[in-house]
């Protein structure tokens, strides 16, 4: 039923009944087409798309154990980091002493063939 016939079927009742009986008249008609109207069946089957409570509560505490987690991962990070600090710290204690080393050979070479040693 269109709007314009819910006002003139509206004023008709004013006219036959009183005010308070055509309103009582309008609320017991359908305020759209039945058509257009949601039925239980579909309105329940929209809402189960959606998550319940419990899959909420799941998901939470999955994200507390991820959280768990990544504590866990930020240990080994700092640890690999400290590692990685120490394992330079010692490449560049060992490329000294290599430079050092071959530095002494070259000059010993060196001044053998100049005659200074020998």
């Amino acid at each position: 039923m269109s709007e314009e016939d819910r006002s003139r079927l509206y004023a008709w009742f004013r006219e036959q009944l009183d005010e308070r009986s055509a309103e009582y008249m309008m609320s017991c008609l359908a305020p759209a087409p039945l058509s257009d109207l949601v039925t239980k069946e579909f309105l329940t089957g929209e809402l189960s798309r959606f998550a319940t409570k419990e899959d909420l509560v799941a998901v939470d505490e999955k994200v507390a154990a991820l959280g768990t987690s990544v504590a866990g991962l930020d240990e080994k990070v700092n640890a690999l980091v400290a590692q990685r600090a120490e394992d330079r710290a010692t490449s560049s204690v060992r490329h000294y002493w290599l430079a050092g080393i071959g530095l002494t050979a070259v000059v010993s070479i060196w001044l053998d063939a100049a005659g200074v040693i020998g």
